[in-house]
C-alpha cells in the first residue's frame, strides 16, 4: 500500500505496480481497475520518469485511460502522448466526454488528431471541431457538448419519456435544457422541477427564464463568477446569436478555480504558469532565468542608492547594520497589501473603479503599522547605539513611517495599474514592489542620515 500527496492510501504505489508489471501482469490489471482515474493520476505522477510511466499505461483499463492521463501536467500528457499511435488515440477519445476528448486531441501531435477526426462519425467531428474552435481559456474551451435538451412546446409526459431514453448516456445530469425551433435557449428546467410537473404542462411555462448563461467566448474566470454567484452546478453556453451549443458542469469549474489559483501563486513568485515538477531542468532554469534577470536589474537599482551615501556609511556604521530592517519592514507591508489586492482583483471584488476605499484602508493600515513599527525601533536602534542616540531612533523611524506608507500605496497601486493596462496584475507587481520598498527605504533613510547625524 502507499500513501498519495493527500494522506490518502493508494492500492499500489509505483515501485508495486513495476514490479507487477514484470511478474503478474493480470493481478495488476485487476488492481489498476480498482483505482479511481484521480488515484491512477497520483500513481503515475509518482513514478521517477516518463518510461515508467509509459509501462504503466499499458495496463490501465481503456475506459480509464483518457482521464488518468488528463490528471498529469500538461507537459507530462503531451510528452506520455507522443507514443501513442492513431488507432490507440482514437479508442481513447471514444471513452471522453467532448471537452475531455478534445483536449486529449490538443495534447496529441496534430497530424494524429487530424487523422482521429477523419474517423470519427460526421456528426461527433462538427462537433469535436466547434470545442477545437475555442480559445482554452474561454467558455467554449471549457464546455462539453452532451447535454439534454428539448423543445419548449414539449409537455412534461413527453420530456420524461425521451429523458428515459436517452437521459442515461448524459453524465451529472442537473438540468433540462428548453430551446425553440432555431436552438434558441429558451430557459433552463431543473429535473427536480421536471419530476414534480404534471404530465400535460408544457415545459416552456416551467423553464427558468432568467437562468445564467455563458457565451462561448466568455473567459474562463468570468464563468466561475458566475458559478459562485448563482450556485449552479451547471451552466448553459450560448454563442452571439443566443444558439445553446454546450454545457459547463461545476467539476470543470473546480478545475479552473485550481488552475487560476495556481498560476496566480506562481506569478507572485514571478515564475511561469507553466512551471511544474515534471518538465527538464534547462525549460524551468530559463524561465526563471528571465525574472531574475529582472530581480537582479532592480537589485542594482537599490544598490546604486546606497552607493550615493557611501561617505554616509562609512562616517556612521550603525547605518549599515540598521538599513536592511527598513527595506525589509516594507517589502513584508508591501506584500501584504499586494496579497489581498491581486486576489480581490482575481475574485472580481476590487477593480479601478471601486477602488478608493481598499486604497484607503490599505494606506491606512501601511500609516498605523508605520507608527507603531517606527516607535519600538526608534527605542531599539537608541539602546542599540548610545552614542547616537535618539537621533538615529528618530532617523529610523521616519525612514520606516515613510517606507511603509509607500509601501502599502505601491502594494495597491501597482496592481491596480496594471489591470487598468490590460497587464495581469499577479504576473509583474512583485517585482516592481520590490524596487519601490528597497529605493524608497533607502534613499529616505540614507538622506535623512546625511542631513540629521553626518
Amino acid at each position: 500500500m502507499a500513501n498519495d500527496s493527500e494522506g490518502k492510501q493508494l492500492l499500489i504505489s509505483s515501485e508495486e505496480a513495476l514490479h507487477l508489471a514484470r511478474l503478474d501482469e493480470p493481478r495488476l490489471h485487476e488492481l489498476l481497475a480498482q483505482m479511481h482515474v484521480s488515484e491512477l493520476g497520483e500513481l503515475l505522477l509518482s513514478c521517477r520518469k516518463d518510461e515508467e510511466r509509459s509501462i504503466l499505461l499499458e495496463y490501465i483499463p481503456d475506459e480509464l485511460l483518457g482521464e488518468a492521463l488528463l490528471e498529469l501536467p500538461e507537459g507530462m500528457q503531451e510528452d506520455l502522448l507522443s507514443d501513442f499511435a492513431v488507432g490507440e488515440v482514437e479508442e481513447m477519445v471514444e471513452h471522453l466526454d467532448s471537452d475531455d476528448a478534445a483536449d486529449i486531441l490538443q495534447a496529441v501531435d496534430k497530424d494524429i488528431a487530424d487523422e482521429v477526426m477523419e474517423r470519427l462519425e460526421p456528426a461527433d467531428r462538427r462537433e469535436m471541431e466547434q470545442l477545437m474552435s475555442h480559445d482554452d481559456e474561454t467558455a467554449g474551451g471549457l464546455m462539453q457538448a452532451e447535454l439534454f435538451k428539448v423543445r419548449s412546446d414539449w409537455n412534461v409526459e413527453k420530456v420524461l419519456q425521451v429523458l428515459r431514453r436517452f437521459g442515461k448516456e448524459i453524465e451529472n445530469l442537473n438540468y433540462v435544457y428548453v430551446v425553440d425551433s432555431e436552438d434558441l435557449l429558451v430557459g433552463v428546467l431543473s429535473l427536480h422541477a421536471l419530476l414534480f410537473s404534471q404530465p400535460e404542462v408544457v415545459v416552456g411555462s416551467l423553464a427558468d427564464r432568467e437562468f445564467p448563461r455563458a457565451l462561448a467566448g466568455q473567459d474562463q474566470e468570468d464563468v466561475v463568477r458566475i458559478f459562485e454567484k448563482f450556485d449552479v452546478l451547471a451552466l448553459p453556453v450560448v454563442d452571439e446569436a443566443g444558439v445553446l451549443v454546450g454545457r459547463i458542469t461545476a467539476d470543470d469549474v473546480i478545475d479552473v478555480i485550481h488552475e487560476e489559483a495556481t498560476e496566480d501563486m506562481f506569478r507572485l513568485a514571478a515564475l511561469s504558469d507553466h512551471d511544474d515538477l515534471a518538465e527538464p531542468v534547462g525549460i524551468t532554469a530559463r524561465r526563471r532565468g528571465i525574472w531574475l534577470a529582472l530581480n537582479l536589474l532592480t537589485a542594482i537599482a537599490a544598490s546604486v542608492v546606497i552607493a550615493q551615501f557611501e561617505a554616509t556609511i562609512a562616517k556612521v556604521v550603525a547605518l549599515a547594520v540598521l538599513m536592511p530592517i527598513v527595506a525589509s519592514m516594507g517589502g513584508i507591508a508591501g506584500t501584504q497589501t499586494l496579497t489581498v489586492i491581486v486576489r480581490g482583483i482575481a475574485l472580481g471584488r476590487v477593480t479601478f473603479a471601486n477602488a478608493r476605499r481598499t486604497l484607503i484602508k490599505e494606506v491606512s493600515v501601511g500609516l498605523v503599522s508605520g507608527l507603531s513599527f517606527a516607535t519600538l525601533i526608534a527605542v531599539v536602534a537608541s539602546l542599540w547605539f548610545p552614542d547616537l542616540g535618539i537621533k538615529l531612533g528618530a532617523v529610523i523611524a521616519a525612514a520606516m513611517m515613510v517606507n511603509l506608507f509607500a509601501a502599502a500605496l505601491a502594494g495597491a497601486m501597482i496592481p491596480l495599474t496594471l489591470q487598468r493596462l490590460n497587464i495581469d496584475p499577479a504576473l509583474a507587481s512583485g517585482t516592481i514592489l520590490t524596487t519601490v520598498t528597497d529605493v524608497v527605504g533607502f534613499f529616505t533613510f540614507l538622506g535623512l542620515a546625511t542631513i540629521f547625524l553626518v
